[in-house]
């Protein structure tokens, strides 16, 4: 488990990188239309890379397989290249529109969020299944995340900014409600 922890901090690290390196590309240049869509999705991404370190380095020490490992890996990969679209990765002379680069990556960091989220928890489904047998338990237990999980989808095809901005509001809730648990 220690090497995966390794590699996983590793790849999360890069994925940091590639979301920082483009936000200072961002701040730097004077020929940006800020809008707060953008930036919020790409704190957003930063908060879910945390909270995936943060829950895996809290794991308890123990053998990881091959199997066990490759849907880690896909999931890391998905993070990597959501950070790397949080903020366009350059500014040419003629400046960037944050409002215009949201609603043209919207369907494709949306889709990467979608797959980032129904394979964690496809994964927690998995897991939760045997541990009961009662049906309104069992939907108990998923249903508040696989709500969530239909908005993300909605997400990809949500243009109008109120309904982006509903979105995130609705999706901005299990983030807060984690770093409550977390920070004490």
């Amino acid at each position: 488990m220690e090497q995966a922890l390794v590699l996983a901090s590793i790849v999360l690290g890069v994925a940091i990188a590639f979301e920082l390196e483009h936000l200072n590309k961002v701040l730097r240049s004077r020929n940006v239309t800020w809008h707060w869509a953008q930036p919020l999705f790409a704190v957003f991404v930063l908060m879910t890379i945390i909270a995936f370190w943060w829950g895996a380095a809290s794991k308890p020490e123990g053998e990881l397989s091959l199997g066990e490992f490759l849907p880690v890996m896909f999931q890391l990969i998905l993070l990597a290249l959501l950070a790397a679209v949080s903020f366009p990765d350059s500014v040419g002379e003629e400046g960037v529109d944050l409002a215009e680069y949201y609603q043209d990556n919207r369907r494709y960091q949306w889709s990467l969020m979608a797959l980032y989220y129904w394979s964690l928890h496809a994964g927690y489904v998995w897991r939760s299944a045997p541990a009961t047998n009662d049906l309104g338990t069992f939907a108990a237990m998923v249903g508040p995340d696989t709500v969530g999980g239909l908005i993300v989808l909605g997400m990809i095809f949500a243009r109008r900014w109120l309904w982006v901005a509903a979105g995130f509001v609705v999706l901005s809730v299990g983030p807060l409600l984690w770093l409550t648990r977390t920070i004490s």
